[in-house]
């Protein structure tokens, strides 16, 4: 059995990258391709900024193809901040 120990040191882009900073981005998806982002709310469809999508009433539809809440898929990544 042959056992191969690496060990990585850090180069000048991995330490660059340590200090850029990232925020979280929680938005929610319909499969029509409409986008809900909390932060951002939805003025049109009458959803306040900063409304959580969880506090949207189970009743919503989608503003563009009027699909039910249940459609609707989080999506999470990270984005510099």
């Amino acid at each position: 059995m042959k056992v191969i120990s690496q060990i990585r040191v850090p180069n000048e882009e991995d330490k660059s990258m340590s200090n850029t900073r990232f925020k979280k981005v929680h938005i929610y998806q319909c499969p029509c391709g409409y986008k809900y982002d909390p932060e951002k709310g939805d003025t049109q469809a009458g959803w306040a900024p900063g409304t959580p999508f969880e506090e949207l009433p189970d009743q919503l539809t989608c503003p563009r193809c009027q699909r039910a809440k249940l459609h609707f898929r989080e999506k999470k990544f990270s984005i510099p901040a």
